[in-house]
Order: structure tokens, then C-alpha cells, then sequence
């Protein structure tokens, strides 16, 4: 397997020519990933460095459907435990 880097340079002559700022690149690219190479949304929105909430009202901003899947479902039962451990 070939090895593959860590960071990415996009000269800012791209980014000014297509208008679109450092966070905006993320998104972009955390919804690539999401559709096209079926990673989870709650990974997506870590990549983006949003919550998984403004993850998904992007998605739909772009009528793009959600895909809940095991790692989803696993990451809301941690937090409705965690949230049921300190409010009950």
C-alpha cells in the first residue's frame, strides 16, 4: 500500500481563483468524502471541524441524503448515555 500524506498544499492561486476559504475547502472535501468513499458523518464533520449537526444541515442545504449508519447510531446511544448519566 502506498503511503499516503498527511497534508495537502492548495496553492492560494486556486483558492482565490475558485473563491472558497480554508474552512469552506474542508466541507467540501468532508462531504466528498462522505458520498463518495461512504464515511460516516460524525468522521465527516471531525474532518470539517464542525458538529455532526451542522454536518447534516449542510447535507441539506444540498439535498444530499443522510447515510446513518452503525458508527452513527453507535455515537448517539454514548451521547444519550452520557447525557442520561448527568441529567437523571
Amino acid at each position: 500500500m502506498a503511503a499516503i500524506p498527511q497534508f495537502i498544499t492548495i496553492p492560494s492561486e486556486i483558492l482565490e481563483r475558485i473563491g472558497k476559504d480554508e474552512q469552506e475547502i474542508k466541507i467540501e472535501l468532508a462531504i466528498f468524502f462522505y458520498k463518495d468513499f461512504n464515511l460516516s458523518a460524525s468522521k465527516a464533520a471531525e474532518f470539517a471541524g464542525i458538529t455532526r449537526l451542522a454536518f447534516w444541515k449542510e447535507l441539506g442545504n444540498r439535498q444530499i441524503p443522510l447515510n446513518y449508519d452503525e458508527e452513527d447510531a453507535q455515537h448517539d446511544v454514548e451521547v444519550i448515555s452520557e447525557f442520561n448519566k448527568t441529567h437523571i
